[in-house]
This record gives C-alpha cells, structure tokens and sequence, in this order.
C-alpha cells in the first residue's frame, strides 16, 4: 500500500496518477530546463506557472499548451491542480515563494540555493513542519546515477580516509545579464549562489559535514557588476578534510572539473556536472588509474521523478533541507554577509 505524505492512501488503481506541478517563472531557466523536465518525467504533469506579468504567464501556457497562467502568487498557490511547485524565480524571492506555497498545502522543490539568508532558510523549514508537506533543495547533480554510485564507494571507504577536495567550474554566461543578478542583496553575492553553492553542494557530498569557510576571495574580472563573477575559497570540514572551490559565471572554458583524494586513492569527474557529458578517473595507491567514459544523464527529469517518488511513498531524496541550510550558511561566510 503506497501513501502520500499528506497521509492520505494511494489507491492501487492511482499508482499511474500524475503529479500536478506548478512552475515559478516563465523565462530563462524556467523555460528551457525546468519545465521540459516536468513535461518528460515519468509521473509528473506541468499544469500551472507564475510569470511576472500576465502576458508572460499567456505566453508561457501558449508554448507549453497549458491552461493555467497567472501573475498574482495567491492565485497560483490557490489553484488546487497544483501538487508541487518548483521553484525558479529570483533567489531573494524564494522564501516567499515557497512559505506561500507550503502554507497553501503543495510540495516544494525549491531551486538552488535555498535562499538568501540563514534565517529565510529556517522559516521554509518551519513552514514545511506546520504544513506536513515535502521541501528539498534542487541540486541535480545528484541525481546522475553513475556519480551517485561513485559518492557511495567514496563515503564507503573504497578510497580510504578523506583528504582533500578540489570543486572548479567556469560557467561563462554568453551575455551580460543585468537585472537581478548584478544586484548584490538581490542575488546574494552572484558567483557564490550561481556556480559555486553546486560546488559547495558536492563537497559537502564526498566530504561531509564542513566546519567553516577557512578563506575566500571574490572579483568581478568578465563583468564589472557591484556582485562577483568569480571566487575561490577553502573549507574545513569536521572529518579533517579541505575542500577547495573555484567558480566563475563569466570566465571560459565551460567546464567543470571535481577532484577528490583520499589517502589511498582518488577520484577525478572530468566534465559531469548537470548532467553533462564527461569522464570519470579512479585509481588506488599502487594501482593503475582507470578512466570511464561519463555519458549525459537527464539529470533535471531524474530530479523530478525522485522528488515525485518522496511525495508518494517516501522514498529516500539524495538530499534534505538542512543541505540547503547547511550550503547557505557557508555561502554567508563566503561572501562576508
């Protein structure tokens, strides 16, 4: 017998029921990733978004060939085709829009990070309690089945004791933003929430709870906004571990490189992260290096389905919100505020 995490019992002739899903945000992200996830998910059916204007949210229904558009976030928590919302708007709004949500009895799957703050962390978390609903944290790294399976032979001591881990990855964007993103408050220190809470997020991963940021260092090289384009920063973490991190939303070649040594072997994802294309190197102290080939995983539909699969019958999410707790408060450190 599956149940939901409302409590309520999932009959066995709903096992093919779909879950209704909202988006937050008709451009950008929103757009060509989030929404074409939930469309080709198993389990999962797009049915509503909230867009800045009624025009964009029209626009949006009219590409997607959906029928609920609204621009007002009572309205869109208020409609009840809606199960689980994902959102996707600005960081320094994802707290509202994820108390409004959970308040109004849907799931939330809430893109990284979590938030801006600390505290706005906490009062999601508050809000997930009281309203008995699902919120987690949208890192989809996570979900490529052949680097979870790595994490888990690293975790289970196949390399030996943690040593140290090496997060590098350039992302650069083919166009000056502007809008929110060159606002500090507004973004939270642009780099760090962009590229390098990913690289947070895989640290904390293979390594483990972190003790503090040791040291950061952040500029504006590509674009020259008030909010950096690149940093890099060390952290300690409470197994004895360092973890490096290099991020850039302006800086070529596009890549991502994470590294993991331990003291007797090691770990090297060339490429990898969001699913993209790449390779994994393994080796043994002693032992010849081996490298695979890592294929594209659709790692944003494999998120959707995993979080359908919690809301339904509580199985296990690669992640909780005291990750995305834990990764905003070493983004604060981070970045001084």
């Amino acid at each position: 017998m599956l149940t939901s995490s409302r409590g309520e019992v999932v009959k066995k002739t709903d096992k093919n029921k779909k879950i209704g899903w909202g988006v937050v945000g008709s451009t950008s992200w929103s757009e060509h990733t989030f929404s074409p996830a939930i469309e080709k998910a198993r389990g999962a059916e797009l049915r509503a978004v909230l867009a800045s204007t009624r025009n964009k949210a029209a626009a949006f229904c009219q590409r997607h060939g959906i029928e609920n558009g609204y621009s007002k976030l009572e309205e869109f928590v208020a409609d009840t085709s809606i199960d689980a919302v994902w959102i996707g708007g600005p960081t320094h709004m994802h707290k509202d829009h994820a108390v409004a949500a959970l308040k109004a009895g849907k799931h939330v799957l809430c893109e990284k990070p979590m938030a801006i703050t600390p505290s706005e962390c906490r009062a999601m978390m508050r809000a997930a309690k009281l309203a008995r609903r699902k919120l987690n944290v949208a890192y989809n790294t996570r979900h490529s089945p052949k680097i979870q399976q790595l994490q888990k032979d690293w975790r289970a001591g196949r390399y030996g004791n943690p040593v140290h881990g090496r997060a590098h990855y350039y992302y650069p964007y083919p166009a000056k933003p502007g809008g929110w993103h060159s606002r500090e408050k507004q973004v939270g220190s642009w780099v760090f929430n962009d590229i390098g809470t990913h690289l947070i997020d895989q640290l904390r991963w293979f390594l483990g709870d972190a003790k503090k940021v040791m040291a950061a260092h952040k500029s504006s090289p590509s674009w020259g906004y008030g909010t950096p384009d690149h940093a890099v920063a060390m952290i300690s973490f409470k197994n004895g571990s360092v973890g490096t991190l290099s991020a850039s939303t302006g800086m070529a070649p596009g890549r991502s490189r994470l590294e993991f040594y331990a003291d007797n072997g090691f770990v090297i994802i060339d490429n990898g992260m969001m699913g993209t294309e790449g390779s994994i190197t393994t080796g043994l102290k002693g032992g010849k290096e081996k490298t695979v080939k890592l294929p594209f995983s659709p790692t944003y539909k494999l998120q959707v389905e995993a979080f359908g699969r919690h809301i339904m019958c509580h199985a296990p999410y690669p992640l909780n919100p005291e990750d995305g707790l834990e990764n905003v408060k070493l983004i604060s450190q981070a970045r001084g505020w």
